[in-house]
This record gives C-alpha cells, structure tokens and sequence, in this order.
C-alpha cells in the first residue's frame, strides 16, 4: 500500500510538471526489476503503469485536495483527537476485524487516523473556510435560516402537538415524541436546496417572522402535516451553523473547489491522466473552465 501511494505521488507530480499536450508522464528508472515470477521479471515501469491505469485518476482526484488542504488548513489538536476517536469508534463497532484490517495495512489506530481520517477533516475543513470567506454572496444565493419542525402523519397529532406548544407545556422534543413523530425537535439550517420537507412547509417558513411562534402547516398533497417555528431568518445570528450547512450543499463544495484548485494552478498534462479524470469527476479539470462566475440562486425551493 505504501509503494502504491509513493508511486501514485510520483506519477501525479510527473503529470503536474510535464510541458507538452497530450504528453505521458515517464518514470524514473522504470527498467528496474522490482520482482520476478519464475522466469518473467516485473519492472518499475510495468508496475506503476498497472497502478496507474487502476487507480492513477482515482489517486490524484483524492490526493490533489488533500494537499491543497493541508497548504490551506492548520491542524489542531482537537482535530487529531476527533480523528483518533473516530478510529476507536471503528475498532469498538467491528472490533476483531477491523483490528486485523489495520494489522494487514500495517497501520496503527495513529497512524490511521493521520493518514485517512484527518485528511478528510481538512477537505472538509476546506469548504468551510471558502463558505466563511464567501459568506454574504452565498447567504444571498441559499437564504439560510434556522427553524424547528416536526413532520407528522395525523393532523390530530399535529394539532394536539401545536397546542402543547403553544401554552408552553412541553418542550419541542417531548411534543414530538408524545405525538408519534420522529422529528428531534432540534433547531437546524434550512437553505434553499433543503428537500427534507415539503415546499409548502418551506415557503411558509420564509414568509414568517420570529414573532409568530408556533404555526401548523399541511403538505402539498396533505399527507404530511407539519408544525414549525422560524428561529431566525439573520444568518448572522447563527453564523458557524449556516456555514457548516452550505457547506455541505454541492454546488458550494463545487465551487469552493475550483476557487482553490486555481488558487494552485491545477493542471494535468499527463493525457492518460487526464482522459481518467475527465470520466471521473470532470470538475476537477478547470483547465477546461472559463473564468468562475458566483453560484446563482435558486429561482424555485426544491421539493
């Protein structure tokens, strides 16, 4: 595994440096022999390009954001703490197995989470800091606000819950749960590309103010009944959960992407590399890309 990433790495900073069109990377000392089976010998070459034509796109997709986060994001110690956790979540979940799994990779729980968890921290952690840097223009592309709502199947349900709400007697979760819905009662981020709940739940909310509590609401086709609050319709208010939810919309990651991808000056010129990833995720190549315009808001709420 580790003579796979360390030839993966070479072959990608190859492609990154060549200069010509439709150019192939070349290997250094590709004639060596690296094994022998009986009379046929198996050369560095031969097997960087089986690597390569197995898993070379699939590498340099990963690997080529998880260098530009760790430029971009500064590992902390908390962060190394929740990827360890992770990994020791992992072993008490499949406990034998996923030992043995890190005995055949010749992985510690350590060095596990350095190596595979943290970098997806840091990607992560990437959208995060393009969302907070762009936070007004993608506020006014997705609308976020915070609300609470409870989704229920019988409108007496709904009812009962709303009026429990209403004079105050139970809290959010306990009218939920009283009433036979699964909804937690949590307040949460709604943007404009939410489709938890139905569209007429959702335009409602944006019409509402702060001061109008507790309002019931039915679902376009009336088998869903809803009883929901607007929290706050200010992204300010609740600024480090709304860029934790557009960080998770697509279109953000997307363009949060592309924006650091330039940032480096990403290029491929390996063409077989490329022809990989232009199958594989042809978002990657902004070499193909005119100049990024900003995400346009969505002209309708998703249902």
């Amino acid at each position: 595994m580790n003579s796979m990433k360390k030839l993966m790495c070479a072959g990608l900073a190859l492609v990154m440096l060549a200069g010509c069109k439709d150019a192939t990377a070349a290997l250094a000392n590709s004639k060596d022999t690296v094994m022998t089976i009986g009379d046929t010998s198996v050369t560095k070459g031969d097997l960087y390009n089986m690597m390569f034509a197995s898993v070379g796109a699939n590498t340099a997709n990963t690997d080529v954001m998880n260098r530009i986060a760790a430029q971009e994001i500064e590992v902390t110690e908390e962060m190394k703490e929740e990827a360890l956790n992770q990994v020791q979540f992992y072993t008490m979940m499949y406990g034998d197995q996923f030992t043995e799994f890190l005995d055949s990779m010749g992985l510690t729980e350590d060095t596990y989470a350095e190596k595979y968890i943290l970098p997806n921290t840091l990607t992560s952690k990437l959208v995060e800091k393009y969302t907070e840097e762009n936070f007004d223009s993608l506020c006014g592309s997705f609308d976020p606000l915070k609300a609470i709502v409870l989704s229920f199947t019988s409108e007496d349900d709904a009812s009962a819950a709303l009026s429990a709400l209403k004079d105050g007697s139970v809290t959010p979760a306990e009218a939920a749960k009283d009433n036979n819905s699964s909804s937690s009662g949590s307040e949460e981020v709604i943007t404009m590309n939410t489709t938890t709940y139905d569209s007429a739940a959702l335009s409602v909310l944006r019409s509402m103010s702060v001061d109008d509590g507790w309002t019931e609401v039915p679902s376009s086709d009336g088998a869903t009944f809803y009883v929901l609050k607007l929290v706050s319709h200010d992204p300010a208010e609740f600024r480090e959960d709304a860029v934790k939810a557009m960080s998770q919309i697509s279109a953000v990651t997307d363009e949060s992407n592309e924006h650091f991808l330039r940032k480096y000056n990403f290029h491929v010129y390996d063409i077989n590399l490329y022809n990989g990833l232009k199958e594989l995720n042809p978002n990657i190549l902004v070499q193909d890309k005119p100049a990024s315009t900003p995400t346009p808001a969505p002209t309708a709420e998703a249902e």
